[in-house]
């Protein structure tokens, strides 16, 4: 059985944002893309929570007002950082911190 592990807690462009790896047992291949899951919140959203030094949790994707990305490719996850709202830089940024 394999489990969630973050490899990044932090903040990047003034919004909080969680990186997880699922870490699995089974597939041990060298070519086998890694599982990625991110969670973040919209543009706004964390900034002013963060001005107003309010927590932002990000426990899951259960959290009201939490995004979500879970690509079914790795290759896409910059991608949908973008179209979240990150600059390509910042999504390039939290692509990186997922060890490959």
């Amino acid at each position: 059985m394999g489990e969630w592990k973050t490899v990044f807690d932090g903040e990047v462009e003034g919004r909080p944002v969680v990186v997880k790896v699922y870490d699995s047992e089974d597939d041990e291949s060298e070519d086998a893309e890694p599982a990625v899951r991110v969670t973040t919140v919209p543009i706004g959203d964390g900034a002013s929570a963060l001005e107003r030094n309010e927590p932002v949790p990000l426990a899951g994707p259960e959290e009201a007002g939490s995004i979500v990305l879970d690509p079914a490719a790795f290759d896409d996850l910059e991608e949908e950082l973008i179209e979240v709202g990150f600059s390509p830089e910042a999504a390039a940024r939290i692509v990186s911190t997922v060890p490959r």
